[in-house]
């Protein structure tokens, strides 16, 4: 993946983290790396990626705790891959969430928003 001079997201790039499985990555306050696949996660616009927190373990732990993510979605029949680092927010109970996770199958989710800072791909 080679660097890009931007923190948006391509149309091309948005759609494949629509269309593709994504997998975020973050890092415990010991260093300790944790990555796993986000079946929910889309981008929301050129600068941002969301996806509903469901099982409220490891990665929202390190999310809360202060931890950068990275995000990857690839083709794998095409050999196209993106990757994203930001910071994250998440939606715990606010209207925004409650707005969003509303007409979902998971009700409890919190919703995590990604703002990108720098993509790759």
């Amino acid at each position: 993946m080679k660097k890009l001079d931007s923190s948006k997201l391509t149309p091309e790039q948005q759609n494949m983290f629509n269309d593709e499985l994504a997998y975020l990555a973050t890092v415990s306050k010991d260093g300790t790396p944790q990555v796993g696949p986000k079946a929910s996660l889309i981008a929301i616009n050129d600068h941002q990626l969301q996806y509903l927190e469901k099982t409220k373990s490891t990665a929202y732990q390190n999310i809360k705790d202060g931890s950068k993510v990275a995000v990857v979605a690839a083709n794998v029949p095409t050999h196209k891959a993106v990757r994203v680092v930001g910071n994250a927010e998440i939606h715990e109970n606010d209207e925004f969430a409650k707005a969003i996770v509303e007409n979902s199958d998971t009700p409890d989710a919190y919703v995590v928003v990604i703002n990108v800072e720098q993509v790759n791909g």
